[in-house]
């Protein structure tokens, strides 16, 4: 347990230094920016050649890592952040589909549970028969090979693909 809790320190510590790092690099290129913009638009508007203007070569890395380390060093915060702005609209979004999933789940059940016709005369049967209620004939075979149960009409076994 003591080395969880070392881990958390270390953890919590390194974090706190890329937030300073980062909001450091962002406020430092940010100043370099503006530094280097003000003095390109300055230089332009008296005709004369800037002579700042590397800072913006500077300032926006700077700017774009200083954003990266920041929003790594608050990743914990931003991702909790969505996840509470997201668990309601998705709640919400099952609420609303959830009658049609219950649609496609009944159309599955009876699909599964339709009748079973009869290879003989066509006759609708109760799908756990095992003879035709009309004509007596087997609705059902097993396999030879392995033993499957399988219906009357198969060609093939559907577990061993054994040949009826």
């Amino acid at each position: 347990m003591s080395n969880e809790n070392n881990y958390n320190k270390k953890h919590e510590l390194t974090k706190k230094k890329v937030r300073i790092i980062g909001l450091c690099l962002l406020i430092g290129g940010a100043v370099l920016s503006i530094v280097g913009i003000v003095n390109f638009a300055v230089s332009m508007a008296k005709g004369q050649m800037p002579y700042l203007f590397a800072f913006l070569f500077l300032g926006f890395p700077a700017v774009g890592i200083g954003l990266g380390f920041t929003l790594m060093g608050f990743k914990k915060e931003i991702s909790r952040y969505v996840k509470n702005e997201s668990v309601p609209i998705i709640n919400e979004a099952s609420e609303e589909i959830t009658p049609a999933v219950k649609a496609v789940a009944s159309a599955v059940k009876s699909v599964n549970s339709e009748s079973r016709k009869c290879p003989v005369c066509g006759a609708e049967n109760e799908n756990d028969s095992n003879f035709c209620s009309e004509c007596g004939a087997k609705l059902r075979i097993i396999c030879p090979a392995c033993g499957e149960e399988l219906r009357a009409d198969s060609r093939f076994c559907d577990k061993c693909g054994y040949r009826l």
